[in-house]
């Protein structure tokens, strides 16, 4: 029996779909579906593959980077021989050419004083006059020992010349007329005794004026009317100060480093507080030819000429010594020196850029340079400002003209591109 059945339109259509017009199956849906799940894993593998290169890539260019970063960029300087004239400033003091304390020779007060500080004496000036009671009555006392002494001998010759004529008639022994003539001379000798010792006292009374020793300027005055003097008093205080200022004497502590360069008849440049536009010129008239033990300096004398006085003793002055320039010394920055465990290192370049340290030793400071007595030559590249962790054998990088390392400018565009590139690596390593 036949039915009809009504046509289902699913089963046609999947039938359709499998089914060509002569019955046989079609695959094309199911190839279309794996050939895109192929290729879509391959893009991923690739895009995958691609991220994890790209990264290695960056990581290794990074590593380099900091590599390069880690090893220290350098300036060069070149040491210099000889030099100009070197200028070395020192402190000096200012003293008079003379310089006299006067003290009391003889006991007493004083009854007058006629120079005050800051006035111009001659040599033989009175400057105070003293009063000595006690000397004046050791002067009677010796003057009355003294005509004593000549009415003693004036007897004992007297007396010599009787025992004498006595003897020629044998009526005194030899030797009673030999020891009358012994007397007469004794006497002699006691009345020469008596006159010197008036001429002491006088002498001692003469020192009751008291005169400036020479021609100069009153710069102090410790007495005044009725003051005692005593005499003999090492501790006393000078009674006047006289000092010779026609010329002045300055004396300068010298380092000892600058001993060999001082010499006798430089010339220097004084410059004092109280005439700041205004320089004296002086010479170095000697030195003390001996370094002192405790401050380690020689002591230079220099001569200036005052004639107009404005050169006062005591004053502070700053001394300009130009120093001529040595040939055969080696002049580098101070800012080169490196100073460990008691020494002074040098950093220089060797071959391949690998740092170099040598011990030197300063021969003399400049302030900002210094000279090298030894230990360097002038063909050294040496490092300026080295840090302080530079070590023998270190590897370094040299900057260039502009203080900047060569590879700065490579290593930022370096950095840059990183961080362009850093985006896109993020979303391949997303993907």
């Amino acid at each position: 029996m036949k039915h009809d059945h009504p046509p289902n339109s699913a089963m046609e259509t999947t039938v359709d779909a499998v089914a060509d017009d002569e019955g046989r199956p079609k695959a094309h849906a199911p190839v279309k579906a794996g050939r895109a799940v192929m290729l879509f894993t391959v893009v991923a593998v690739a895009v995958a593959v691609t991220g994890v290169f790209g990264r290695r890539h960056d990581e290794e260019r990074l590593a380099r980077w900091t590599q390069e970063r880690a090893i220290p960029t350098v300036a060069l300087v070149a040491p210099q021989r000889g030099g100009e004239t070197r200028e070395v400033v020192l402190p000096g003091d200012v003293e008079a050419y003379y310089n006299a304390s006067i003290h009391g020779q003889v006991s007493g007060y004083v009854s007058a004083w006629r120079k005050d500080i800051g006035a111009k004496v001659r040599q033989g000036d009175i400057l105070a006059v003293v009063d000595t009671p006690e000397l004046d009555q050791r002067i009677s006392v010796a003057e009355s020992e003294l005509v004593k002494a000549k009415a003693n001998q004036q007897l004992a010759h007297v007396t010599s010349q009787r025992w004498n004529s006595l003897r020629n008639s044998a009526a005194v022994s030899q030797q009673a007329a030999d020891e009358k003539q012994s007397d007469a001379s004794a006497k002699d000798a006691e009345v020469l005794a008596a006159q010197a010792n008036v001429d002491r006292m006088k002498a001692l009374k003469a020192f009751a004026n008291i005169v400036a020793p020479f021609d100069g300027v009153v710069t102090s005055r410790n007495i005044d009317v009725g003051s005692l003097v005593k005499a003999d008093s090492n501790d006393a205080v000078a009674l006047f100060t006289v000092a010779d200022m026609h010329q002045m004497r300055v004396y300068v502590h010298a380092p000892e480093s600058y001993a060999a360069v001082l010499k006798d008849g430089m010339t220097a440049i004084l410059q004092l507080p109280e005439y700041p536009d205004r320089k004296f010129e002086a010479r170095i008239e000697t030195t003390s030819h001996a370094i002192d033990k405790k401050s380690r300096s020689l002591l230079v004398e220099l001569i200036a000429d005052n004639q107009d006085g404005a050169l006062s003793p005591g004053a502070f002055a700053r001394v300009h010594f130009q120093l001529p320039p040595d040939p055969n010394a080696v002049t580098i920055p101070a800012n080169a020196l490196i100073f460990r465990d008691n020494a002074v290192e040098v950093a220089t370049l060797g071959v391949d850029n690998h740092v170099v340290m040598k011990k030197v030793r300063i021969a003399r400071d400049f302030g900002s340079d210094v000279e090298i007595a030894g230990g360097l030559s002038v063909d050294e590249r040496i490092v300026a400002n080295p840090p302080e962790s530079i070590g023998d054998g270190e590897e370094v990088r040299l900057a260039d003209r502009s203080g900047a390392s060569p590879s700065a400018a490579a290593g930022q565009q370096g950095a840059g591109a990183e961080q362009a590139k850093s985006p896109e690596m993020a979303r391949g390593g997303g993907e």
